[in-house]
């Protein structure tokens, strides 16, 4: 049963993996506006595949079986649609920084406020993770939840990119 459910969830993600326009769309993809949409769809396939992959990971650490997987998944995407306001924030902030970095005299006045909001948005993001880990980990006896703090620990990291350099 597990498998197929897994089998689902991969399929589910390889159609968002096809979000944004053919190779060779031509000049339509050129205008700004369409561009702009665009990278949006693309982020959000990519939060998809990320939620997906997280759901698996802890689905197969767990052994979870498919309605506990779901309920996951479930609460998973609660948490992200409450996240993604704040990375929007964040990343605006950051940009306005390497826009100031680069002597941008617009942004140069703004360094402080968006250096604020960076530090803020990370307080916030860290309140969301341990949010995160209450509402999954609830019910599970402590073997289990021990199991979901290192599984949500590792795919966190491999998300940031920390998972790719000095592993043998």
């Amino acid at each position: 049963m597990k498998t197929k459910l897994l089998a689902v969830l991969l399929s589910l993600a390889s159609l968002t993996a096809f979000a944004g326009p053919p190779p060779g769309a031509g000049p339509k993809w050129a205008d700004k506006a369409d561009k702009e949409e665009n990278r949006e769809e693309r982020m959000e396939a990519r939060g998809d595949r990320m939620r997906l992959m997280m759901v698996v990971a802890i689905s197969e650490a767990l052994d979870l079986t498919d309605a506990e997987a779901l309920k996951i998944a479930d609460k998973l995407k609660a948490i992200e649609e409450k996240r993604r306001p704040l990375r929007q924030a964040m990343g605006e902030a950051m940009k306005s920084l390497r826009d100031a970095s680069e002597g941008d005299q617009a942004a140069l006045g703004q360094v402080d406020a968006n250096v604020a909001k960076v530090l803020e948005g990370r307080a916030q993001m860290a309140a969301m993770d341990k949010e995160l880990f209450a509402q999954l980990s609830q019910g599970f006896p402590p073997q289990k939840r021990a199991k979901l703090a290192l599984v949500l620990a590792k795919v966190g990291h491999e998300f940031k990119g920390g998972g790719k350099k000095g592993r043998r």
